[in-house]
């Protein structure tokens, strides 16, 4: 199979700006919402930009840039494309992946259920978003 890199160039750079927003808003957003409440303080990492710069590139290559690539090499073989199918793989993924986790996290450890609700949502909407946008420029 032949990858194209000008439309992986475009995934990377347009799925890297959708996920640097919407980690901008979350950032932002976790002022207002009491999500780290019951934490002890000893345990909470201060914020700062290299907190947010690491997170963010971590994010990056497991919500674009890995995506962008393996669906770069499977597109053709694919039996759905476009908008809902990156939409139906992004579901999968996290149906299959962060649900049992987050569910396994929270029963093993006491985390606070807020936390956990807004960290998921978080990643549905970072890997929903990211997937739409992969499988739309891929069904250009």
């Amino acid at each position: 199979m032949i990858v194209s890199f000008k439309l992986l160039g475009y995934c990377l750079l347009i799925g890297g700006g959708y996920l640097l927003i919407i980690d901008l808003l979350f950032y932002k957003f976790e002022k207002y919402v009491p999500t780290l409440q019951g934490f002890p303080q000893n345990l909470l990492e201060p914020k700062n930009p290299g907190g947010f710069v690491s997170g963010f590139i971590i994010q990056y290559v497991f919500f674009v840039m890995m995506p962008s690539v393996v669906y770069g090499w499977f597109y053709t073989v694919i039996p759905f494309s476009g908008i809902r199918g990156g939409l139906a793989t992004a579901l999968f993924l996290f149906l299959f992946g962060m649900i049992p986790f987050g569910l396994l996290i929270l029963f093993r450890i006491r985390i606070p259920v807020l936390f956990l609700l807004y960290l998921l949502l978080g990643v549905l909407l970072k890997l929903m978003g990211s997937m739409a946008i992969i499988g739309y420029l891929y069904s250009l």
